[in-house]
């Protein structure tokens, strides 16, 4: 394993580093959690040096290439990760449903402690700006397990602020979708743990034409690090057969609260009721 102090003290054993070394190692440690999800190609270009030259770099740190590196660095930053396949194959669960249910129960509230542990107000603040920025577009993308979420999200935000827009997934319209992106736009992404490929595409496209990405995750590691300016990181440990959303839920309902603040939510909100009248949504009582 090569953590990111066992990475730095390996540097520091070089008797001479070249001006090109010194790039890689300066983006390595800044960006140190995004490298077992990186590309060579992409990376010697971010960084700016040849691949020929990260190969040699890499070999005086004594490992075989590139692969090698991106493997001892992930043994260290990703913990275990499992597919409900893999856990239908593995589970015996034969506990009573009373135990089931305290289990659950146990389960849920650890998720949601680590979460809120890790949660920065300075991130919480700062992403309850970009989210109602009036000079910006909100957009919201979640793929798989993360769409329902997203769905929810784009629900509630409707009510506090106008141009809210919901992305699907749809490789072959996002283009039609993302056509308006502008600087002052913001995406709001959710993906959890096996990352949507599409997803990871269009937060990189976003910021690439100059948004600001939030992210919520379940994994501290993951490919959207080098995009991301808030990430919230939710914990989603289960001992069943799929991950445990809670506290993703929970972040959702927090973000929502903090843009409740918002001064002008009171037309919209009599606007949208005024609306669900006009079409006889609920059933009167």
């Amino acid at each position: 394993m090569m953590n990111k102090q066992v990475f730095i003290n390996s540097v520091n054993s070089l008797k001479s580093i070249t001006p090109a070394e010194k790039l890689i190692i300066e983006y390595f440690i800044k960006n140190y959690t995004m490298l077992p999800f990186a590309k060579m190609d992409e990376l010697c270009q971010q960084i700016g040096v040849g691949k020929a030259t990260l190969g040699r770099f890499l070999n005086r740190l004594e490992f075989d290439g590139f692969i090698d590196f991106k493997k001892r660095v992930s043994e260290d930053l990703v913990q275990e990760l499992t597919t409900p396949i893999d856990r239908c194959v593995k589970s015996n669960i034969q506990s009573p449903y009373e135990e089931l249910i305290k289990n659950h129960n146990q389960e849920m509230l650890s998720n949601l402690e680590s979460t809120y542990q890790m949660l920065q107000s300075d991130d919480f603040s700062l992403a309850i700006q970009y989210l109602l920025n009036p000079q910006g577009k909100l957009y919201i993308m979640g793929s798989a397990s993360a769409e329902a979420l997203a769905n929810y999200f784009y629900l509630l935000a409707r009510y506090l602020r106008k141009d809210v827009i919901l992305l699907k997934a749809d490789p072959s319209t996002l283009p039609h979708q993302l056509v308006d992106v502008e600087p002052d736009d913001t995406l709001f992404a959710l993906s959890y743990h096996r990352f949507s490929n599409i997803t990871v595409r269009t937060v990189r496209w976003f910021k690439q034409n100059g948004g600001k990405i939030i992210l919520l995750t379940d994994q501290q590691v993951n490919p959207f690090v080098a995009y991301s300016d808030i990430q919230f990181t939710a914990e989603s440990h289960s001992e069943g057969l799929f991950n445990n959303r809670t506290a993703g839920f929970s972040i959702i309902e927090l973000l929502i609260k903090g843009m409740s603040i918002t001064n002008d939510k009171d037309k919209r909100f009599r606007r949208i009721e005024d609306t669900f009248n006009d079409f006889h949504i609920f059933k009167e009582s």
